[in-house]
């Protein structure tokens, strides 16, 4: 067998061929480095490029993940030295479309390994996949408000890959002109914060954001100074100078870092995804990713074609192991406890809102054991649903095209049962936040708990969204061909109408999905805005 080699511009990789659970060979290449490892003196500094070697570079192992706590084992993993991408391809010639994914886990988790993210659906579906780490949490999204630290390092690690896709792509039969992003959570937010960049301008030309946007409440940090005085004093130092800060958390070890952010963490912050290290507007750098808010940024839409969605109880995320708690519902004065993001605890208003969110989920009855499930329906709704609605009003305005849609198929055997160890019983009817990833990867660690056979409802709708994210990568329409897997036109959304496709057991096209949850957001803002 031919050994797989390429040269990019810094130097010769060796990769190897592998074969695919469909049965398939492609090739596949791991662990190389897009930028400088950013340890020492480039701790918190922006992504440098990475350094040319001599010889042939075996691309053969994953490299590290980037420091983080992990979130089912609760200990350390990882390294600073994190920057790291990984291209699957079924040739190295030829010119075929490049699907570039952004991993999950609220900024603050999660690697581009294939033990979650398998690529061998996609890349046997005609595509060249890659899939890369950045910075992570306080190493990726400190802020000092100072250009000595302005923030948002992980969004431009990111923007780091996508230019050395675009410099080296072609090499592994990729082309550059033809590059759509996608992500899923905050890899859905980071999608959307690269539209907005002004730094990522012609790094890509589609983009596919899946339960997570930059304007979801969790995806931007809403009081960075504040963040920055705890995290300093829980290290025991008492400065505000921001030079003297660096050097300070420079001198400081990965696990002391670590051990202080995670200090940071209190429950509530933890239910509404409001980790201390997000990123945030960094109008203070030489070079900002983000020189203005998020939200005055989106107004304008996206000038690339985009599919947005959500699925169905994208709650049971933010509620697990909290069904049976009606405390973990109601703050200190037995009003709803609602996000930052949504309404400060200092706004006058915020009784209000919570009144208001009350009566819709809840009506007249009092708050209960068995409310829980519409607590998971508040969850979901005011952190994934209100965010993606903004996002394709905007894009309503716009000439490119955007295809919405809604996940709703419903089976026993879910990634977010398996992933928290919940057990089936455990969780509400209906998909949940993450549970449309095994349609489209290959989720190794879940083994046959999440295999599909030949002619189950589960390979049906797993081929028709592998075909429709691959389709739209190749040709910027979804639904390109009419047949029998794919048997219903996805429309994109109108001027004046809000089309989307429903995936279901079966695909139906409708208009105006929760319309009545966006009215409760309307409402919410108008609240706000009130005199």
């Amino acid at each position: 067998m031919v050994v797989p080699v390429v040269k990019v511009k810094q130097g010769w990789l060796r990769g190897a061929t592998v074969e695919s659970i469909t049965g398939e060979s492609y090739i596949s290449f791991k662990g190389i480095p897009f930028a400088a490892p950013p340890v020492g003196k480039l701790r918190f500094a922006d992504p440098t490029p990475p350094q040319s070697w001599t010889g042939i570079r075996d691309a053969l192992q994953y490299g590290p993940s980037c420091a983080q706590i992990d979130m089912l084992k609760h200990q350390l993993v990882g390294s600073e030295d994190c920057l790291y991408l990984n291209i699957a391809t079924t040739s190295l010639s030829g010119s075929r479309p490049v699907m570039i994914f952004f991993h999950g886990g609220a900024f603050t988790y999660g690697n581009a390994k294939d033990d979650l993210y398998g690529e061998d659906y996609l890349v046997t579906a005609g595509i060249v996949y890659v899939a890369m780490n950045w910075r992570l949490a306080v190493l990726g999204f400190l802020h000092l408000d100072d250009p000595v630290v302005p923030g948002n390092m992980g969004l431009k690690d990111q923007t780091a890959a996508l230019k050395w896709v675009k410099e080296n792509i072609s090499q592994f039969g990729g082309d550059p002109n033809n590059v759509t992003i996608f992500g899923v959570s905050s890899g859905g937010a980071s999608v959307h914060y690269q539209i907005l960049s002004p730094l990522s301008k012609g790094l890509f030309h589609k983009a596919i954001m899946q339960s997570g946007n930059a304007l979801d409440h969790w995806a931007t940090a809403t009081k960075p100074a504040d963040t920055l005085r705890r995290y300093i004093a829980a290290l025991g130092k008492e400065t505000s100078d921001p030079q003297e800060i660096v050097e300070f958390l420079r001198g400081l070890s990965i696990e002391e870092l670590m051990k202080a952010q995670q200090d940071l963490i209190v429950p509530e912050d933890m239910r509404w995804l409001q980790f201390p290290f997000r990123p945030s507007v960094d109008d203070k750098s030489e070079n900002p990713f983000m020189p203005r808010c998020p939200k005055e940024l989106a107004l304008k839409g996206s000038e690339v074609p985009l599919i947005i969605g959500y699925n169905s109880y994208e709650g049971n995320l933010l509620t697990r192991g909290m069904q049976n708690k009606v405390s973990t519902i109601l703050d200190e004065n037995s009003k709803l406890g609602l996000p930052d993001g949504l309404v400060t605890h200092d706004h006058p208003k915020r009784d209000a809102v919570s009144d208001e969110i009350r009566k819709f989920y809840f009506g007249d009855e009092p708050i209960s054991e068995e409310s829980a499930y519409d607590w998971i329906r508040a969850c979901g709704d005011i952190s994934y649903v209100f965010g993606a609605h903004k996002v394709v009003e905007s894009q309503q305005k716009r000439i490119a095209p955007c295809y919405f849609y809604k996940f709703t198929f419903d089976v026993s055997r879910t990634f977010s049962k398996f992933y928290f160890n919940l057990s089936l019983e455990s969780t509400i009817e209906g998909p949940g936040h993450a549970d449309e990833l095994p349609y489209i990867f290959n989720v190794k660690m879940a083994g046959d708990y999440l295999r599909f056979n030949p002619g189950t409802q589960e390979r049906i709708t797993s081929d028709r969204m592998i075909r429709m994210w691959t389709d739209f990568a190749k040709t910027g329409i979804p639904t390109s061909k009419i047949d029998d897997v794919i048997n219903v036109e996805w429309l994109p959304v109108s001027q004046t109408t809000k089309h989307y496709l429903n995936i279901g057991a079966e695909l139906s096209a409708d208009t105006n999905p929760d319309e009545e949850v966006i009215h409760l957001r309307d409402n919410i803002s108008e609240i706000l805005n009130s005199n």
